[in-house]
């Protein structure tokens, strides 16, 4: 029903965008079996933002993408979420708000894409992604050796468990993103961020290291936060 909505929403030009994993996503949502037990999984938030990403970059209007995402964010997101469907539609709501004001456009990874949907190579946007992929890698690549040069520090290579990890991190991680936010405002560029908040200590919230992506990601989580915060206090 939501990808046969989506066929009929989308203009007659733009049938052909309808890509592979955006074709997954809809039918299936977040297929928790592909993900090997122990391994993070995506949050619905995650998944709203990738496909209202989508949608503004196929030229989609925020409001069209808000009519559609709503009723798919409820019908199918809701198995991977605890809120009640007011609050999902608040959030989506929040999330395409963000996604459309921000610089933020499609950047899918291919076959290594977080949700692990169907990828083909015969996608009209494979080698464009693909390059995004590897570009993103390379940088993380060239600012792990930076930094490690620098600071002659070794990554641990224990992997945390995830309860008692996230509780020990959770204090200094939201430290961590509250300076990196700042920063960020400040125009300064994500790759020394990462280098500052590793030079100064901060941990992700499994304990790890921060990477080029992570910090991406985490902001753009943060920003969306903020935006719900917003909404729901209007006089703040």
């Amino acid at each position: 029903m939501n990808l046969e909505g989506l066929r009929k929403a989308l203009e007659e030009n733009n049938k052909g965008r309808l890509f592979h994993c955006i074709k997954d996503l809809v039918t299936n949502g977040l297929s928790m079996e592909r993900f090997p037990e122990g391994e993070r999984t995506p949050s619905r938030q995650d998944l709203t933002q990738f496909l209202a990403a989508w949608f503004k970059y196929i030229g989609i209007s925020a409001d069209e993408c808000r009519d559609w995402m709503n009723r798919y964010c409820v019908d199918v997101l809701s198995s991977i979420s605890s809120s009640s469907p007011s609050k999902i539609r608040h959030s989506t709501k929040s999330n395409i708000k963000y996604i459309y004001k921000s610089d933020t456009t499609l950047d899918c990874g291919c076959e290594n894409n977080p949700f692990k949907a169907h990828c083909d190579r015969d996608c009209p946007v494979y080698e464009e992604m693909l390059g995004k992929y590897r570009e993103t890698k390379a940088r993380e690549a060239d600012i792990s050796y930076e930094v490690e040069g620098r600071n002659k520090v070794e990554e641990e290579e224990e992997e945390p468990s995830a309860p008692s990890v996230r509780e020990q991190y959770r204090d200094q991680f939201e430290e961590a993103v509250k300076t990196a936010h700042e920063h960020a405002t400040r125009g300064v560029p994500h790759r020394k961020i990462v280098a500052l908040l590793n030079d100064r200590g901060f941990k992700t919230r499994s304990g790890k290291r921060w990477t080029y992506s992570l910090l991406g990601n985490e902001l753009r989580a943060f920003r969306a936060r903020m935006f719900d915060e917003t909404s729901d206090n209007p006089q703040g």
